[in-house]
């Protein structure tokens, strides 16, 4: 009789951590938010929203330029780029889009802000030093009485090619890395990873003459996202998302698509892949599963698109998931 109420017993049990555990996923799923940018309102502005595409949320409230945005590890803060003061400088924010300031003060423009994985530091895309070029720079968030804001530069144009170009620059959740783009070997953009510490020990992970751009990390810092136009001829300008181990191997497509997909993000728990595409001839945001399949879209931008090629594009772009 005790062996059969043991057995009652532990089956509930089961059946009750088990709903609980499938609740919590659901939870977590329903929680985790996507933070991107949008100019639905006129011009660009920084919004929020669930991973199904629901609860559209807007942040800012600025005739100027907002954008560029991401989430803190503990996904309390975000940090982003605006020009509401003159030039292109690095503010955070609360996630509600309160309490917002301003961290950055240069004459260059400084942008593509990135936290470190214990939110005490941020790397961003600065062109402070001249010469036309972009350089990763790092910094404390906060200027303490010991350490102050401590900056350290990263990466040094080379005067070879173009050279210019060394930013879209992802913190691996670990972190020990810093994956970015840079043309520092020719005068098409590759993706490379340095030392977070200082800068050191660059290695080089794609080589094409492709234009291979904006990496971003999966969760656990295994493997990394990119965007590539390598399908074709080369530098055609159709970008594909693709993603490869840490050391640069196993090189996967994940779309196929006639118009550009680019911009990845990985969620917290590695199911989805976020990212923009101009598939439909703008901008719009979409989800896929991991493995490239079950590709769903997000948003639907109704506004009127730009006549001229240099004009800013109207649509909703940039997303990045959150870290819960």
């Amino acid at each position: 009789m005790n062996t059969l109420k043991n057995s009652v017993v532990s089956r509930f049990l089961f059946l009750v951590c088990f709903v609980m555990g499938k609740s919590v996923m659901a939870n977590s799923v329903q929680d985790s938010k996507i933070l991107f940018t949008s100019t639905r309102d006129g011009n660009a502005e920084i919004y929020t929203m669930d991973m199904d595409g629901s609860n559209q949320t807007r942040l800012t409230n600025n005739s100027s330029y907002d954008g560029d945005a991401t989430w803190s590890p503990d996904g309390t803060q975000i940090a982003f780029v605006s020009d509401r003061d003159g030039d292109l400088e690095i503010y955070i924010m609360n996630a509600d889009g309160t309490a917002v300031k301003r961290i950055t003060n240069s004459p260059g423009e400084d942008n593509s802000p990135e936290w470190s994985p214990d939110g005490s530091m941020i790397a961003f895309n600065t062109s402070r030093f001249g010469n036309g070029s972009s350089e990763i720079l790092r910094r404390n968030i906060e200027g303490g009485e010991t350490w102050g804001l401590n900056p350290t530069r990263l990466t040094f144009a080379v005067p070879t090619h173009s050279a210019s170009a060394n930013n879209f620059i992802s913190w691996s959740p670990d972190g020990l890395q810093i994956a970015f783009e840079s043309d520092r070997d020719r005068d098409d953009p590759e993706i490379y990873l340095i030392n977070a510490v200082d800068g050191s020990n660059m290695q080089r992970l794609t080589f094409t003459r492709a234009l291979d751009e904006v990496p971003s990390w999966s969760p656990d810092s295994k493997q990394i996202l990119y965007s590539t136009d390598t399908d074709g001829e080369p530098q055609n300008g159709n970008y594909e998302i693709y993603i490869m181990n840490r050391d640069g191997s196993g090189k996967t497509r994940l779309t196929s698509s006639p118009n550009s997909d680019t911009n990845p993000s990985m969620s917290n728990d590695k199911k989805y892949i976020v990212f923009e595409s101009h598939r439909d001839g703008h901008p719009e945001l979409y989800r896929m599963d991991a493995d490239g399949s079950n590709v769903t879209k997000l948003t639907d931008f109704k506004g009127e698109q730009p006549t001229g090629e240099d004009e800013f594009p109207n649509g909703n772009m940039d997303p990045v998931c959150s870290p819960f």
